[in-house]
């Protein structure tokens, strides 16, 4: 424990027991005292440590009869939270963003032709109508994480889970920065995603990922614009 900072070394031994699977998502972690006694720290240094775990998404805070420090179900909190710092931070240009996601995508459209059965397809599909009728009422808008759904069922429809996390994380990140630079969704994503899930139901991967690069890479081009005026 000496030869690092005490509270990194506390964490990095819990990440290990993560790792070893000796701690498991649910499992609710010692209290602070026994946690110190157990690690030869400070009742401090366990404090410090578990805010920086929770800062990462590795743990969670719980209130209640059943309240304490539990290891986190996992969630792309800590990935989306990193990127958004560094877009915000202008460490991580949006280009490198956008990048990301239009190969993400293409990847998990590639996946779902695959593996998708029928019924995930009709998920997709019913989102799809969903806000087709929000846009209808004049009730598209980028502050709803629901616009994203549409990304998320895709990543599920692969099988995979770390897919639909990293999907997931990047879909946050743009939703952000979409927000911020314009509130109001484009009409088009309607019909885009439209002909992605035709493509889809064919089991035509490379249909669908040319409809969906051509759509990105056209918002790509916008945001890009759009941050430097």
């Amino acid at each position: 424990m000496r030869s690092q900072r005490g509270f990194e070394a506390v964490c990095e031994q819990i990440r290990q027991q993560v790792f070893r699977g000796e701690l498991r998502p649910g499992d609710r972690l010692p209290g602070e005292r026994e946690l110190a006694e157990q690690l030869a720290v400070s009742r401090s240094v366990v404090r410090e440590a578990i805010r920086s775990l929770e800062s990462m998404g590795v743990v969670e805070s719980r209130m209640g009869a059943h309240g304490g420090i539990y290891i986190r179900t996992s969630t792309p909190h800590g990935i989306t939270q990193a990127m958004s710092d560094m877009v915000a931070l202008a460490q991580m240009p949006i280009a490198v963003v956008t990048e990301t996601r239009i190969e993400l995508t293409c990847t998990a459209i590639r996946l779902a032709c695959e593996r998708a059965t029928e019924a995930e397809f009709d998920a997709i599909e019913a989102d799809i109508e969903h806000h087709a009728e929000l846009f209808r009422k004049g009730q598209g808008s980028r502050n709803a994480r629901s616009l994203h759904r549409f990304y998320h069922l895709l990543a599920q429809a692969t099988h995979n889970e770390l897919m639909v996390m990293l999907v997931d994380a990047v879909s946050e990140v743009m939703r952000m920065i979409l927000l911020r630079i314009d509130p109001q969704p484009h009409p088009d994503m309607v019909a885009v995603r439209r002909k992605v899930l035709r493509h889809l139901r064919a089991r035509d991967a490379a249909g669908a990922s040319d409809a969906m690069r051509v759509h990105l890479h056209h918002l790509t081009a916008y945001l890009e614009a759009e941050s430097k005026t």
